[in-house]
């Protein structure tokens, strides 16, 4: 079998992740933050909270929301941010987790909400941003790379644009929360974050030791060498993030971290018991129980806690030069065959590790399933949650074959990949 659908999940868990949570399943659990006995709970939850406030450059962990995954956090963010009134932009390459809650507050008359053009390729250029704010524009929500074409939105830059008109911000960044690229939420945290990442760059350039006394592949405070950068520097007020994709974790875990300025003026969406402040019936002010009602996912928080622990000891730390490299490889080997459409900018520097493509007289589905049932090979088809991408790039509603790799990948897969395609 050729696990080819990377960008839906991670099929595989490291196996130092199923270890701990084997240990952790096998023994007696409680609920943080409701008994003495439950201290163990939130100890897992704050370790996965400082695991992903290390990773992405967040200055305090407390900042780090936990959530069931990506469409919670967006769903929370935008229903927490845009009020009565506001004027909203997004992208047209967003997935349905944005859209949908988007569109559902244009439809009650809540907000006036436009999609921000991209090509047919999915790029976007930046100055697009300036000219459709108006004077109630209040929020811009935009993916980092489509899940469809796999390009990768110029964010940082949108996002500026933005700042610029007090137009707060939302990232998804389902499909680079990750590895294998490299964010700077906090301005605060880019310089610490950028001169540990650029020594060690230095020390594994000169095959050097690194500062923990370990060998050049050694700890570092960042995703590694060859990972795309995006200082986002503080122009960032929430970034959705899932646990179960490129950050190795298990599905139904994910989250979202918040700006200091963002967390105050945001409003719960989902309210409940927090086990503080149990004398109110209001919801807490302070983080995280401001938007942590009910019980936590404590074994997901332990996966992605895991999960990101061995992400930063620089075990990937090779994967996106290596993602990018079979991207590259596949892209070159479709361009050889006629009846075969390539979608996105078939530049794989520019894009995250998928590629999705139309065969000539073939379903989507019909050939997805062929690859599967003749050739061992799982894809995703169809419209992927993404009907915007897919009419941005031409391809609904019919859809496409989407394939995207990962650090089990190997470049044998790719050829094969490519064989039985040329054979269909």
């Amino acid at each position: 079998m050729i696990y080819a659908n990377y960008a839906a999940t991670t099929h595989v868990l490291s196996p130092v992740v199923v270890k701990e949570l084997r240990d952790y399943v096998s023994a007696a659990h409680l609920n943080a933050a409701r008994n003495f006995e439950g201290l163990e709970a939130g100890a897992i939850t704050l370790r996965a909270r400082r695991a992903v406030a290390k990773l992405f450059g967040v200055a305090d962990p407390l900042r780090v929301i936990l959530t069931s995954g990506a469409t919670q956090s967006l769903n929370m963010a935008i229903n927490g941010l845009a009020s009565p009134g506001d004027h909203v932009l997004a992208t047209s390459v967003e997935h349905n987790a944005t859209a949908r809650p988007l569109e559902c507050l244009r439809k009650c008359g809540a907000i006036e909400l436009d999609w921000l053009r991209c090509e047919p390729d999915g790029s976007l250029d930046p100055q697009t941003v300036r000219k459709a704010i108006r004077k109630n524009t209040k929020l811009l929500v935009m993916t980092h790379a489509s899940n469809v074409l796999g390009t990768i939105l110029p964010v940082a830059e949108c996002f500026t644009i933005a700042r610029e008109y007090g137009i707060r911000t939302i990232l998804d960044a389902a499909q680079t929360a990750s590895g294998t690229f490299s964010i700077a939420f906090d301005k605060s945290a880019l310089g610490a974050s950028s001169l540990a990442f650029d020594k060690r760059r230095a020390i594994q350039a000169e095959g050097g030791a690194s500062e923990d006394g370990g060998s050049g592949s050694g700890g570092s405070e960042r995703a590694g060498p060859g990972a795309a950068e995006t200082d986002l520097g503080g122009c960032c007020d929430v970034m959705a993030f899932t646990g179960h994709k490129g950050l190795g974790g298990l599905a139904g875990s994910g989250g979202f971290v918040i700006g200091e300025d963002a967390a105050a003026a945001m409003r719960p969406w989902i309210r409940g018991g927090t086990g503080s402040v149990s004398d109110s019936l209001d919801m807490p002010e302070f983080l995280p129980d401001k938007f942590e009602p009910g019980t936590q996912n404590t074994i997901g928080a332990l996966g992605i806690a895991v999960s990101i622990e061995e992400i930063l000891r620089g075990v990937v730390e090779k994967i996106r030069e290596h993602e990018c490299k079979l991207t590259a490889r596949f892209i070159a080997g479709l361009r050889t065959m006629k009846k075969i459409t390539i979608y996105g900018t078939g530049d794989a520097a520019r894009s995250v590790a998928l590629v999705s493509i139309v065969v000539e007289g073939y379903d989507a589905g019909d050939l997805s399933r062929q690859l599967f049932e003749k050739h061992g090979i799982i894809t995703r088809s169809g419209l992927h949650c993404a009907p915007l991408a897919h009419m941005t790039a031409g391809t609904y509603p019919s859809g496409a074959v989407r394939f995207s790799f990962g650090s089990g990948t190997t470049e044998g897969d790719i050829d094969t990949m490519l064989l039985s395609l040329a054979r269909i």
